[in-house]
């Protein structure tokens, strides 16, 4: 919800989603920027086909592509001037022993790296790539990206609560080098509710008003 919700897509004509799921991401992008057109890529069969039928039922079938393949396979559809994922979290972590749940959270380090080199192929020059990691991977990704010469321009971290602080990064990085903004947001108070900023950043893509339940 964060990642869809802080995704500047103002400016993009192309826009690819790597690792789709089902699709809520691509949806949100398309919901702030109707005119983008999407092409979803994803390798699990079952979410591929969910995510197709997401985007058939949704306002811009017609503006949406999926792709049921390995993004280290995929051709691309030229560039993209917006690149976007929520890649597996777990870099060599324990396996759950079910392979669609562990195809979903797990990938190897070398394999990240690829996934970088290609992104960084496929992104236009002033192209923007947006991308969620947990706190702990944050050194990871901020060396692979360097070597991939994808350059940092915004760094959110992201706490849970005001206790439990640095949960996850969402970082967007660009192949042209830029001022960086460094900036941090809090999803919930100490009590359980949903913090002011959390509830207005996301007020557009939620059934109901969140501020109603605090």
């Amino acid at each position: 919800m964060l990642l869809g919700s802080l995704i500047d897509s103002s400016k993009a004509t192309h826009a690819l989603d790597i690792g789709a799921g089902t699709g809520v991401l691509s949806l949100m992008v398309l919901q702030t920027n109707p005119t983008v057109l999407i092409d979803a890529v994803e390798i699990h069969p079952e979410a591929a086909k969910e995510c197709a039928l997401n985007f058939q039922n949704s306002p811009w079938a017609d503006r949406t592509r999926v792709h049921e393949t390995d993004f280290l396979n995929f051709q691309g559809q030229g560039k993209y001037d917006l690149i976007f994922t929520n890649p597996p979290f777990y870099l060599d972590g324990l396996k759950s022993g079910n392979p669609s749940i562990d195809q979903a959270k797990h990938i190897r380090p070398e394999v990240f790296r690829r996934w970088m080199e290609k992104t960084r192929e496929l992104l236009t020059e002033n192209g923007l790539f947006y991308v969620i990691m947990p706190f702990a991977h944050w050194d990871f990704l901020q060396q692979i990206t360097y070597e991939c010469q994808l350059h940092l321009m915004q760094q959110i971290t992201i706490h849970a609560t005001a206790e439990k602080l640095n949960s996850r990064i969402i970082a967007v990085f660009s192949k042209e080098r830029k001022d960086k903004l460094v900036s941090s947001f809090t999803i919930r108070e100490i009590n359980g509710k949903y913090t002011k900023e959390y509830v207005s950043l996301t007020a557009a893509f939620h059934h109901t008003d969140l501020s109603e339940n605090n």
